[in-house]
Formats: structure tokens, C-alpha cells, sequence
């Protein structure tokens, strides 16, 4: 709401994880009522800043799959630490889940159709090189650099006049935004009804189940 702030950088104050996407536990025994909930939630942050008229760059110091991935997609600039640990990509059919139509939208804007159709369908996670060379992320750079590399785009992004970026910026992309916001309801109908069959719960349970196997070892 501040008029004063003309741009965003979106990172993360845990060490190696940019963002491990959206929380699994928010979908897995819920009621469709709190599915339905959290994913108007999940519509709402992806319009506010897919949507934004500030300049958002994303300052990727770590992992960042699935929601973490769309959160990145969102901005206008991505910046990776360049450290092959690390991966980012749509990764949702890894879970036995769907990227619903408006990542995928985001991610063909970004990398095109054959890329995003491969990716989508395999649920690849790319390494920072990969991420680099399909176009996901515009730069990479060492760990400790990765702030200040995004602080420097900034004065770059912001030299140009508002108003100009802005009507571009929205030009390139309203339709898909517009997209989303005539078929709200009808796409958190579609999650719920797919999120809380008894396949796909149990496709989560076994993921999760998995997770904890890591954790433990």
C-alpha cells in the first residue's frame, strides 16, 4: 500500500530454500471447505504479484520446486545462486498432482510450449545451469552475491519511467492474468474436487510418508 515503494525483491531468510512451494499438509485430510480456502489463497498471491505494477525480482538463494517455482515465475527478473545443490522447477506430477492451467500459462510465458509441456509432464526440477539455459532463471550467480546482484537489476529496472513499464508490463501480461480472474471459482472447484479424491490423497500420503523416510535417515 506504500505509493512510495516502486519495486519488490523476494527471497528467503532460510539458508538453501528459496521456497519448498506450497504446503502439502494444507491438501492432505482436509475438508474441501479449508481446500477450497487455501487454494483462493494460493489464486490471490499469484495475482497480486503476477499482477503487480511494481517490479518484482526474485532473489533465488536456494531449492525452490513447484509452488516455490511459481512464486519465481511471478517475477519480472530471477536471479539463482549457482549452486548445483539446488533445484527449481513445476515438479506437481512428481506428487501424483496437476499443475493447474495458470502455472502452466506462467511457465509457457516464460520458457515456451515444447519446454513447459516437457517439463510439466515429467515434473523436472532443473538444476541452476538448466534453469539457466532453458530461460526459467535470467542469471546466475555465486551464493553471496545473489542480494546485491538483485539490488543492482533493480536500479536498472527502475531507471525506466513508471509508466511506460507498467502499461508494457501489463500488456504482455493481462490476458493471462484476466484468465485466471473470469474463471476463479470454476478452478477452485476443479482442485478441490481433484485434491480430495481418494487417489490423490493417497498419492499425498505416500509422498509425505517419503518426505519423513528422508528426514529420518
Amino acid at each position: 500500500m506504500d505509493k512510495s515503494c516502486r519495486g519488490i525483491i523476494l527471497t528467503s531468510g532460510q539458508p538453501k530454500v528459496f521456497s519448498a512451494g506450497l504446503d502439502i499438509m494444507e491438501m492432505y485430510g482436509k475438508s474441501p471447505e479449508h481446500c477450497g480456502e487455501f487454494w483462493r489463497a494460493v489464486q490471490e498471491i499469484w495475482l497480486k504479484l503476477y499482477g503487480s505494477n511494481m517490479v518484482v525480482i526474485a532473489a533465488i538463494n536456494g531449492s525452490s520446486p513447484a509452488g516455490g517455482c511459481l512464486l519465481s515465475l511471478t517475477c519480472d527478473y530471477r536471479i539463482m545462486a549457482d549452486n548445483p545443490r539446488y533445484s527449481i522447477g513445476l515438479n506437481e506430477t512428481q506428487l501424483g498432482i496437476v499443475a493447474p492451467f495458470w502455472f502452466r500459462d506462467t511457465m509457457m510465458n516464460t520458457v515456451g510450449h515444447r519446454s513447459t509441456e516437457i517439463a510439466l509432464q515429467l515434473g523436472q526440477l532443473y538444476s541452476p545451469a538448466e534453469a539457466l539455459e532453458t530461460g526459467l532463471v535470467d542469471k546466475l550467480v555465486p551464493e553471496d552475491q545473489v542480494l546485491a546482484t538483485a539490488t543492482q537489476a533493480m536500479a536498472k529496472w527502475l531507471a525506466i519511467p513508471d509508466h511506460a513499464r507498467q502499461l508494457t508490463k501489463s500488456m504482455v501480461r493481462k490476458q493471462t492474468v484476466d484468465k485466471l480472474t473470469s474463471n476463479r471459482e470454476s478452478d477452485i472447484q476443479n482442485f478441490v474436487s481433484f485434491i480430495t479424491k481418494d487417489s490423490i490423497q493417497k498419492s499425498l500420503g505416500m509422498y509425505l510418508a517419503m518426505l519423513r523416510k528422508k528426514k529420518g535417515k
